[in-house]
């Protein structure tokens, strides 16, 4: 008996404490956490779910100041959550730290959910910033899946709620509809729109942008004119949509061949909103069958003839998927 005692206690010693599981990042995303049994990360928006029993988590960051209006609301004892009923309010902790949490019921076409909302601030720290960052995760389970994910699963969850600094540029980049073979010394990538959007910054990390950087945004999108008479005022429009910048005034635009296909390139200059910096912007649209390619190369006047280079490098990079 104390033989096999003994041998449990050694087989405890190699062993070793259980391990907690590492937090699971969905692509592109800062915020991940432990998903419940059951629940894988969704390649339809950032979070997790579990699509029989229409479950899901999601994750979101939010601005600073809807952050603070949350917080001012909550103070002054209000909850009001378009759509949910019988909330509740509680200021839960977590391994990160504490967050305000949100309770309550919704209904959605004739099916009836549990759904808890997580809103938290914290620090995200790297060697290029210390930033604070705004997010919230929600939660919603059907009545009909609540003795799979319980309220004791759901919470637990919730508590392992992580951060991370730094997303591999390739994570982003490898799940885009196009390749990029071309960086042009640009660090850091940025997820805009999963799938659809990307940033290229001058230094990897969050953190906002110095007026002194040059930026560059690459997006697809669908339902690019066919003629190419129409060509020049779609582009003119979707320019329309930039903010962000004062007295922008077009310097040049013109038809061009891009990656062998028709393209357009539209030339602007002005002020950024912030600081009033001098601005010198180009937008170039590459046509396909029913789609485009849209770049859009931002960069201080001051350092334009080095960054245009840059932006080119960047836009004869850009190769469809094989």
């Amino acid at each position: 008996m104390m033989l096999r005692t003994a041998l449990l206690l050694f087989g405890l010693v190699l062993c070793g404490p259980v391990q907690a599981a590492d937090p699971t990042f969905p692509n592109g995303s800062h915020i991940g956490l432990v998903p419940p049994p059951g629940m894988t990360a969704s390649t339809s928006f950032p979070g997790f779910e579990d699509r029989d029993r229409k479950a899901a988590i999601l994750l979101a960051q939010v601005p600073g100041p809807v952050y603070e209006q949350f917080l001012k609301a909550m103070s002054a004892g209000a909850i009001n959550i378009p759509g949910v009923s019988n909330a509740k309010r509680e200021l839960m902790l977590t391994d990160g730290g504490a967050a305000h949490l949100v309770v309550g019921d919704q209904e959605a076409e004739g099916v009836k959910f549990r759904k808890w909302l997580m809103i938290t601030r914290r620090n995200i720290t790297d060697r290029n910033a210390d930033t604070a960052f705004s997010f919230i995760v929600t939660v919603q389970i059907p009545e009909e899946a609540s003795d799979v994910y319980s309220e004791d699963v759901v919470r637990k969850t919730l508590g392992t709620v992580a951060l991370r600094a730094v997303i591999p540029p390739q994570e982003i980049l490898d799940k885009l509809p196009f390749r990029l073979t071309e960086r042009a010394n640009f660090e850091g990538v940025r997820l805009l729109v999963p799938g659809r959007a990307v940033m290229l910054t001058e230094r990897a990390g969050t953190g906002d942008l110095p007026s002194t950087d040059a930026v560059a945004m690459i997006s697809v999108g669908a339902g690019a004119p066919s003629q190419a008479d129409e060509r020049a005022n779609f582009a003119q429009n979707v320019l329309r949509s930039i903010q962000g910048f004062n007295n922008l005034r077009i310097l040049s635009q013109e038809p061009m061949r891009i990656g062998g296909q028709p393209g357009y390139e539209i030339r602007l200059e002005g002020q950024s909103a912030g600081d009033n910096t001098d601005v010198v912007i180009v937008q170039w649209m590459r046509f396909g069958v029913g789609g485009f390619i849209r770049m859009v190369g931002i960069s201080p006047k001051t350092s334009w003839p080095e960054n245009f280079t840059r932006f080119r490098q960047v836009r004869d990079g850009i190769n469809a998927r094989e």
